[in-house]
C-alpha cells in the first residue's frame, strides 16, 4: 500500500480552478485570433528576454510565470519545509561500513539487482537476508565501490557494529544524530518525536537522489522465539515506511531477518543472500594465496560451508603460515567451545588459530581491546587503556608495538579495517567484524576475568566523567552516560552504575527525565536492558532487592509505552511480587496499577479488575493519600470500561473528595486519573464540566516543569480532552486544533499504548459529517495507524474501537461520495490511498458487516461493555440502511 500520491497525480500538474475561465477563453479562440495572440505573446516573450539580458546596472524585475502548486499529505504534522530549506546542494559522501579486504567473486544476481533498482526501476527498498559472516557487507562494499561516481548523496551506517546478538538492545539515535549532521540539519534530535525522527530524515533524504544504506539492522528487529521481525525503534520504523512509500533513491538494508513491517509492500525487494557457490568459494582461496589442486580446494570449501568470512580467515592464515597449502587446513584444531550457529563456528575455528598464534604478542591484546566494544571505537579510547597498563592485557606494550600491530591487523592480516570519511582521509576509527570481535571478547572475559572488569571499569570512568554538564539536556549530550552505564555493568558494578549515572544523572531521580521530558523511551530500554543477565527475564546479581524493584517496574514501563506488551507482561509482575515481599507498599500499588492498565489495554478485563483492585488495597495500606487518590481512578476506569458506569462514577467522587482533602488547593482530579474522570464525563454528555476541568489540569501540567510525575503524556491527555469536548460542542475549529495538538504531543511523550486514543478521537472528528473540513481520507489515514500499533501489540480495546470507527467511517461516505476524483470528501478523494491489512475485499475494504462481527467478536472476548451500546445501535442502523 504506498503512502504516496500514485504517479499520476504526482506527475500531472493542471491549473488550479481559478484558472478555469482562462482555458475556457484560450480554447474558445477562432485560428485568426489564436494568430493574433500567438504574435503578442512571441512580442512579450521578446521584450522579457530583453529585460533579462540587458546590462548588469539595469533593475530586472522578477517574474513568476507559474503558479506554485503544492500538493499536501497530512499524514505527520512534520516540518517539510524547513526540511526542503536546510538540505545541503554539496556532494555528500558518509561511509560507516567497514572496510572488506579481499578480492569479490560471484554475486551477479544481487549485483544485476542493484544495478537495475538504482538506474530507475521502481525499486525503493532492497533487503538482503542472510546470517552473519555470508558477505553481505562486501557486496554492498563492492557495489559503493564501483557506483560511487553515479551516488550524489551517500548516508551508509553499520548497526550490526553494535553487536550480534539477538538480545541487544541497540539505540538508532547515533544514526539520527550522524545523518542529519551529514545531510546539513541543524535541529536537535530532541525537538522531534521518534516518527517525527523518522519522516524528518526521509524527507532530507529526498531532497536529493540519495543512497542510503542500513547495515546489521538485526539488532534493532524483534528476534527472538515467536517474533516476526519487528522493528524496536519507532523512528527506524517511521523512516522505512516513509521511504517505502516515496523514495526517488535507493534504500539498502542488510540484515538476518527479513523486517516484518516492509512485508507485502509494493516497491520493495527481499532478496535471500546464500552463502557463496562453490566455484567462487575456490577463487576466493585462490585469490588469498591459497593453492592445491581443484578437488582438494573445492573440498575445503564445502567443509567450512561456503563461508565468505571463515574462508576469508582460512585463506590468510594458510598463506601467512602455511605458504598457502590447503593441505595444511588440517593443522588448525577443532573448537575448544563449539560455540555459535553452523556457520560462525567455521569462523571461530580459524579465530581460534589466531588467537593461538598471537599468543603473547600485542596483536592478541588489541584484538582483545576491541572484544570489549560494540562499535567502531577511536584510538583516543584505546589510549585510555594503555595508559592503564592493564595486567596482561595493555601492560608493558609500547606506543610503537601499538601502532605496529594496528597496522598489521589492517594491513596483512585484514582482521581490522578503519573507515573513511567524506575526504577520503582515514579517521582514527578502527573496526573488525562483529564476528571477530563476539569470539575475541568472548575469550577474554572467560579467560582472563580480571583484566575484562578492569578494563571495562576504566572505560567506566572515562565515559561518566566525560560530559561537560553534570545533567545533560539532549540526547546527544547523555551518549556518553549512556556508554558508561554499557562498560559499568559489563564491568559488574551494576548497583555502581545505578547509584551514580543511571537514576541521579541520566533520569534525575524520580523526575524520570529521559522518559518524561525527552520521550526517549527506547534509549532509556536501551540502557536498563545492560541491568539484565537475560532481558527481560534475569536481572545481574550486584542489584540490591529495592532496585531490582525498580528495574523491573522501569522495564515494563518502557516495553508497554514502546508497544511490546506481551514482553512487559513478566516483569511487571515480578515487581509486583518482589514490592510485596519488601512489604514495600507504594511501590506495589504502582505496579499493581500498572499491571492492571497492560491487562486492560489486552483485553483481559478480569485479570485488569483483580489486579486495580490490589492496587487500591496496597495504597490503602501505604497511607499515601497520592496513591490511595490516584489508585482509585485506575479501579474506576476499569469498571467504566467494562460497562459499569455508576460503580465508576462512585469511585471517581471518592477519590476527587481524597484529593480535596489531600490537596484543598487543588480540589479537582488533574493528570492521568482527572484525564480517567472526564473520559466518563463526556460519555454523560457533561461536555461543559469537562471543558472547564480539562483547561484547569491543563494549566497544572503545563506549569509543572516535569514535577509532581506530570510530563508530556499529562499535558497531551489534556489537550485530547478538550478537543474531545470541543468537538461534541460543535467547535469543529478548536476540536482541531486540540486533537492536532494532542496527536503531536502522544508522539512526543514516546509512549505507544496511549496514540491511539487520540488518532481515534482525530479520526472521528475528520469523519463527521457535520464538521464543514471533514476529511475521509485523514481519518482513514488516522485509522490506519491505529491499526498498525493495535493488532500486532494486541491492543484489543483499541482494535475494537477501530472497527466500531471504521463502521462510521464507511457510513459516513457511503452517505457522502466524492464530487470528483480529487475532492476530499470520500475514499476516492486522497492523496494516499490507506488499506489496512483487513480490508484488501475490494475498492471500498471490508464490508460494514465484517467490521461490525469484528467488534462484536472482541466485545464479547474482551468484556468491553462500555461500547456495546454503541455496537447496537450500529447494528440497526445497518438492518434499516443495509450497505451494499
Amino acid at each position: 500500500m504506498p503512502d504516496s500520491l500514485p504517479p499520476s497525480i504526482v506527475q500531472t500538474q493542471t491549473l488550479p480552478n481559478e484558472f478555469a475561465p482562462v482555458e475556457t477563453w484560450i480554447d474558445g479562440l477562432s485560428n485568426g485570433e489564436a494568430t493574433i495572440l500567438g504574435f503578442i505573446l512571441v512580442t512579450v516573450a521578446g521584450f522579457v528576454g530583453w529585460l533579462f539580458t540587458r546590462k548588469k546596472d539595469a533593475v530586472s524585475p522578477t517574474i513568476n510565470i507559474h503558479p506554485q502548486i503544492i500538493i499536501e499529505n497530512p499524514k505527520l504534522q512534520l516540518p517539510i519545509t524547513q526540511a526542503a530549506s536546510e538540505a545541503p546542494e554539496r556532494k555528500i559522501h558518509s561511509d560507516r561500513l567497514p572496510t572488506v579486504k579481499g578480492e569479490f567473486f560471484g554475486r551477479e544476481a544481487e549485483l544485476r539487482l542493484l544495478k537495475d533498482a538504482w538506474a530507475g526501476d521502481g525499486t525503493r527498498i532492497i533487503q538482503f537476508i542472510a546470517p552473519g559472516g555470508t558477505g553481505k557487507t562486501k557486496l554492498l562494499r563492492h557495489w559503493l565501490d564501483h557506483t560511487n561516481d553515479d551516488i550524489d548523496a551517500l548516508i551508509a551506517w553499520s548497526f550490526y557494529s553494535q553487536g550480534s546478538s539477538e538480545d541487544k538492545q541497540v539505540s538508532a539515535t547515533p544514526f539520527f544524530s550522524h545523518a542529519f549532521e551529514k545531510l546539513g540539519s541543524t535541529r536537535s534530535l530532541s525537538s522531534f518525536t521518534e516518527e517525527a525522527k523518522g519522516e524528518y530524515l526521509a524527507e532530507l533524504l529526498r531532497q536529493q537522489r540519495c543512497v542510503l544504506v542500513l547495515d546489521g539492522l538485526e539488532p534493532l528487529q524483534h528476534a527472538g522465539k515467536g517474533m516476526r521481525g519487528e522493528l524496536k525503534d519507532r523512528a527506524v520504523r517511521q523512516l522505512l515506511k516513509s521511504l517505502a512509500g516515496q523514495n526517488n533513491g535507493l534504500c539498502i538494508i542488510t540484515t538476518r531477518i527479513a523486517v516484518h513491517e516492509l512485508s507485502d509492500r509494493a516497491y520493495v525487494i527481499a532478496h535471500d543472500l546464500q552463502n557463496l557457490a562453490p566455484g567462487d568459494g575456490v577463487k576466493l582461496l585462490q585469490s588469498l594465496g591459497v593453492h592445491g589442486n581443484d578437488k582438494e580446494l573445492e573440498k575445503t570449501v564445502r567443509e567450512y560451508g561456503c563461508h565468505a568470512l571463515a574462508l576469508s580467515l582460512l585463506g590468510n592464515i594458510l598463506r601467512l603460515r602455511h605458504k598457502g597449502d590447503v593441505l595444511k587446513r588440517d593443522t588448525l584444531k577443532d573448537l575448544v567451545k563449539p560455540d555459535g550457529n553452523h556457520e560462525s563456528r567455521h569462523a571461530f575455528k580459524v579465530m581460534q588459530a589466531y588467537e593461538e598464534w598471537f599468543a603473547g604478542e600485542p596483536e592478541l591484546a588489541l584484538l582483545y581491546l576491541l572484544g570489549l566494544f560494540d562499535h567502531p571505537i577511536g584510538q583516543e579510547v584505546l589510549q585510555v587503556l594503555w595508559d592503564e597498563q592493564i595486567p596482561e592485557l595493555t601492560a608493558g606494550i609500547s606506543e610503537d608495538d601499538w601502532l605496529e600491530a594496528i597496522t598489521t591487523l589492517c594491513e596483512e592480516h585484514h582482521l581490522l579495517s578503519r573507515h573513511e570519511e567524506t575526504d577520503g582521509a582515514p579517521d582514527d576509527l578502527l573496526d573488525c567484524h562483529p564476528l571477530i570481535r563476539e569470539y575475541f571478547g568472548r575469550q577474554l572475559r572467560e579467560n582472563q576475568p580480571d583484566a575484562w572488569r578492569k578494563a571495562h571499569t576504566q572505560l567506566y570512568e572515562y565515559y561518566r566523567t566525560l560530559p561537560k554538564k553534570e545533567f545533560p539536556d539532549t540526547l546527544e549530550e547523555m551518549q556518553p552516560l549512556f556508554n558508561a552505564v554499557a562498560h559499568g555493568c559489563a564491568a559488574e558494578l551494576h548497583q555502581q552504575v545505578v547509584d551514580e549515572v543511571y537514576w541521579p544523572r541520566i533520569n534525575r531521580e524520580s523526575d524520570f527525565y529521559l522518559t518524561k521530558s525527552l520521550g526517549a523511551v527506547s534509549d532509556d530500554l536501551a540502557a536498563v536492558a545492560h541491568l539484565f543477565t537475560t532481558p527481560w527475564h534475569i536481572l545481574a546479581v550486584g542489584l540490591t532487592e529495592h532496585w531490582q524493584a525498580g528495574v523491573l517496574s522501569w522495564t515494563g514501563f518502557d516495553l508497554r509505552a514502546l508497544g511490546r506488551l506481551r514482553e512487559a507482561l513478566e516483569p511487571m509482575q515480578v515487581a509486583v511480587d518482589k514490592a510485596i515481599k519488601l512489604e514495600n507498599w507504594i511501590s506495589a500499588a504502582n505496579g499493581a496499577s500498572s499491571l492492571s492498565e497492560l491487562q486492560l489495554t489486552f483485553g483481559d478485563m478480569a485479570a485488569a479488575t483483580i489486579n486495580s483492585q490490589r492496587s487500591i488495597d496496597y495504597a490503602d495500606q501505604s497511607g499515601s493519600f497520592f496513591y490511595r487518590i490516584s489508585r482509585r481512578t485506575t479501579r474506576a476506569d476499569v469498571l467504566h470500561q467494562a460497562g459499569e458506569k455508576a460503580f465508576a462514577l462512585k469511585l471517581f467522587n471518592e477519590a476527587e473528595k481524597l484529593q480535596q482533602e489531600f490537596q484543598p488547593e487543588y480540589p479537582r482530579l488533574y493528570s492521568l486519573w482527572g484525564f480517567r474522570y472526564c473520559d466518563l464525563l463526556l460519555a454523560q454528555g457533561k461536555t461543559t464540566e469537562v471543558l472547564e476541568r480539562a483547561q484547569y489540569a491543563l494549566e497544572l501540567s503545563q506549569h509543572s516543569d516535569g514535577k509532581g510525575g506530570m510530563g508530556l503524556l499529562d499535558i497531551a491527555l489534556d489537550q485530547l480532552t478538550l478537543g474531545r469536548a470541543y468537538w461534541q460542542l460543535g467547535d469543529f475549529p478548536q476540536a482541531a486544533r486540540w486533537l492536532d495538538q494532542a496527536v503531536v504531543d502522544l508522539r512526543a511523550s514516546g509512549q505507544q499504548d496511549y496514540l491511539p486514543r487520540g488518532l481515534l478521537a482525530r479520526a472521528a472528528l475528520y469523519r463527521d459529517t457535520c464538521n464543514p473540513n471533514h476529511d475521509f481520507t485523514r481519518a482513514r489515514q488516522d485509522l490506519q495507524e491505529v491499526y498498525e500499533i493495535a493488532e500486532p501489540s494486541g491492543m484489543r480495546l483499541h482494535l475494537t474501537d477501530y472497527h466500531l470507527e471504521m463502521v462510521r467511517l464507511l457510513i459516513a461516505e457511503k452517505g457522502n461520495p466524492p464530487q470528483s476524483p480529487f475532492s476530499k470528501g470520500g475514499s476516492q478523494g486522497s492523496d494516499v490511498v490507506v488499506i489496512s491489512p483487513l480490508e484488501k475485499g475490494g475498492p471500498g475494504g471490508i464490508s460494514v458487516q465484517e467490521h461490525v462481527a469484528q467488534a462484536a467478536k472482541l466485545i464479547e472476548e474482551t468484556g468491553y461493555k462500555r461500547r456495546l451500546p454503541e455496537l447496537l445501535e450500529l447494528q440497526q442502523r445497518i438492518r434499516e440502511q443495509p450497505l451494499s
